[in-house]
């Protein structure tokens, strides 16, 4: 596999967990939550001193800022453990993955050159030597790098392949980086990646007929993709055939995209396009960037970085590794980072826009609100009738639980939409969500109808509506019904499993409550609201130590500020009887979250 393959040129050591934790227990002040480490191992660190800016202490601390994804601390304190150990191989390495990862590539030069002269394999750093040989226009040093990175990968792994084939292409010998293109790869996934920088190569060389040939053989294969179709559109219109570029980019949808919509743009308007790729530096950037967004959808993150980097250090100006490598931040919750890449997408690009929703995005998530709120808003002024904008604008209110800004956000969206079709049922649930919030009962259910209406098998939305039902004590079988089915839908939801739950409760049936809040509770122990509901339910059982067991529970939750006095109420008088309004104490739970999907970026895909 691809994964596999790459990866094991990145690292190929096994660490030594229970060590490290012990001494990071001891020495370091550093972040707890570190995600899992890559696998690797060290040589034994020579050093006797523990203090923290020690040898061990910055090898330590470098690996779990490592473990961490954070490759900027990670490089600062592996930088200074090979200040006190320059000898040591292994912080050589990683010293060396670290700085390119991090987009440091000055002094990661320095670390390849001082890297490929020790014994063992440096593969990425030969990558890396080759590409800056290849940008230097040294052709004949860029190959012979490529060469001895190849010694050091799976024959499987076409990276140096494509890569020396892009040499022959910048040599004047395209046909034979063709004919080497054209040859049956070991690897049977690796035969589509090499018949689209085949086609890449052949627009490049001018040769209409192979790019021809190339680009409808993975055409036809992945109609969908809209890299491939944008580049094949790019390749008909550059050779004269606009009327099938532009039937390429409506047939395969990549007209919906920002760089499809602004090529379909051109076409109609009578101008010739680039070529996707036009020049060998946009080619090998295209061969790292390819494979590094395939790493990025297998979860190999750490190789995705570097390969993503490489593409960069050759083609500074490719906003699709910077949206790629953006959403790595993202991914990782290093949201000053994915800010910081997203900042560097040009504004006359067709990113841009979604870049920038994005970055608000982001920087609600860095609790910079107002920040994100004044961006949006920006935007949908310049882009009145853009959805993504208007959506994410109503989604941030929303989660604030500023439900009323939220709904004429959603109100313009469903405008725009004009006749919905059953992909927009979210944005009547969503709606309805912050209607029902605002106390606009009738507003709400007619959503929640109409969400159903779209798309009858969404669970969240027969939760919402049935429960809603239930919590008035109206359409009580319909209710139910609706809830029923939405548990069939996601068995293993908790905040559904304890509307059910609660269903039963309201109706009295302990018995059958007890068993779904039970279930509920066991699935999303987290959450205060299951918890206080199954202390309810304990308590009407006659089962109080353990009813008061849950409340504490809940409280130690962090439930909303109105809920903590109806819990503390309960722990120190319990429920009223049967007859009492104990309604007045009991909470309403949070039946599915409030916030919709994150806009993703378009028309990344890889090729």
């Amino acid at each position: 596999m691809l994964k596999s393959d790459i990866v094991r040129r990145i690292s190929l050591r096994d660490a030594s967990r229970a060590l490290l934790a012990t001494c990071l227990a001891v020495l370091l002040a550093y972040p707890a939550d570190a995600r899992a480490a890559p696998n690797q191992s060290k040589a034994p660190v020579r050093s006797e001193s523990f203090g923290s800016n020690s040898l061990l202490g910055s090898y330590l601390a470098g690996h779990v800022a490592r473990s961490a994804r954070d490759s900027e601390n990670a490089a600062l304190y592996y930088r200074r453990a090979l200040q006190k150990d320059p000898a040591n191989s292994d912080i050589l390495d990683d010293a060396f993955q670290l700085e390119l990862a991090s987009g440091e590539f000055a002094s990661a030069k320095t670390l390849a050159l001082r890297l490929i002269k020790r014994p063992g394999e440096a593969a990425i750093a030969y990558d890396f030597l080759g590409l800056d040989a290849f940008k230097r226009k040294d052709y004949a040093k860029a190959d012979e790098y490529f060469r001895l990175a190849a010694k050091g990968t799976s024959p499987e792994e076409p990276t140096m392949k494509l890569a020396r084939a892009w040499v022959a292409v910048a040599q004047g010998q395209s046909d034979r980086a063709i004919a080497t293109l054209s040859e049956p790869s070991k690897a049977a996934w690796a035969t589509h990646f090499e018949t689209v920088q085949r086609a890449f190569v052949a627009d490049v060389a001018k040769k209409k007929a192979a790019a021809t040939e190339a680009y409808k053989a993975v055409y036809e294969k992945k109609p969908t993709n809209m890299r491939i179709a944008e580049g094949y559109a790019r390749h008909l219109a550059v050779w004269g055939d606009k009327q099938q570029a532009l039937a390429v980019l409506k047939e395969s949808g990549a007209e919906d995209t920002p760089l499809g919509s602004a090529l379909m743009a051109d076409l109609k308007a009578g101008k010739t396009p680039k070529l996707m790729v036009s020049t060998v530096d946009e080619g090998l950037a295209e061969t790292f960037l390819g494979i590094g967004q395939v790493l990025a959808s297998n979860n190999g993150v750490d190789a995705a970085q570097i390969y993503l980097r490489l593409a960069l250090y050759l083609n500074p100006a490719s906003d699709i590794a910077k949206l790629e490598l953006a959403e790595i931040y993202g991914n990782l919750e290093q949201y000053h980072k994915a800010v910081s890449v997203l900042d560097a997408i040009r504004e006359a690009s067709p990113f841009r826009l979604n870049a920038q929703v994005r970055k608000a995005l982001y920087l609600n998530a860095l609790q910079k609100t107002d920040e994100a709120t004044a961006l949006l808003t920006a935007l949908s002024e310049k882009h009145p009738k853009e959805e993504s904008v208007l959506q994410t604008l109503a989604s941030i209110d929303s989660a604030a639980k500023r439900y009323d800004a939220a709904i004429p956000y959603y109100t313009r969206v469903i405008e725009l939409v004009g006749e919905p079709e059953k992909r927009h049922w979210t944005l009547f649930y969503q709606r309805g969500i912050a209607y029902e919030r605002t106390k606009q009962w009738a507003k709400a259910e007619a959503d929640f109808k109409r969400a159903l209406d779209l798309d009858p098998e969404q669970g969240a939305v027969l939760n919402y509506l049935g429960y809603s039902w239930l919590d008035q004590n109206i359409n009580i079988p319909e209710a139910f019904d609706l809830i029923k089915k939405a548990v069939r839908l996601k068995p293993n939801d908790g905040y559904i499993i304890d509307s059910l739950g609660w269903g039963y409760y309201i109706q009295k049936d302990y018995v059958q409550a007890v068993k779904h809040l039970d279930k509920a509770v066991e699935l999303r122990p987290e959450d205060p609201t299951l918890n206080d509901h199954l202390g309810d339910v304990y308590w009407r059982l006659g089962r109080k130590l353990e009813a008061k067991f849950q409340w504490t529970q809940a409280l130690s939750l962090n439930p909303e500020p109105d809920d903590v006095v109806k819990i503390k109420k309960k722990l120190e008088a319990g429920l009223p009887d049967e007859a009492g309004a104990h309604a007045e104490l009991q909470t309403q739970p949070e039946a599915v979250p409030a916030v919709a999907p994150e806009p993703q970026p378009q028309a990344t895909a890889n090729p």
